[in-house]
């Protein structure tokens, strides 16, 4: 019985010490993901642009 109290006691103790290490590590997607290259702000327009009815001929 001594055996298998202390076994629970290590698995969650080490349980316990992985949850702090990597949660001191992870970072959210956000971060994690992130590119210096990365367009974020105003395009001007959006890929197919306003005059997109006149050229197929459909709408006003």
């Amino acid at each position: 019985m001594k055996a298998f109290a202390l076994a629970v006691l290590l698995a969650v103790g080490g349980g316990y010490a992985a949850a702090i290490v990597l949660g001191g590590e992870q970072k959210t997607a956000y971060e994690q993901f992130t590119t210096t290259g990365a367009r974020v702000g105003d395009a001007g327009h959006n890929l197919v642009g306003a005059d997109w009815p006149k050229m197929t001929g459909k709408g006003s």
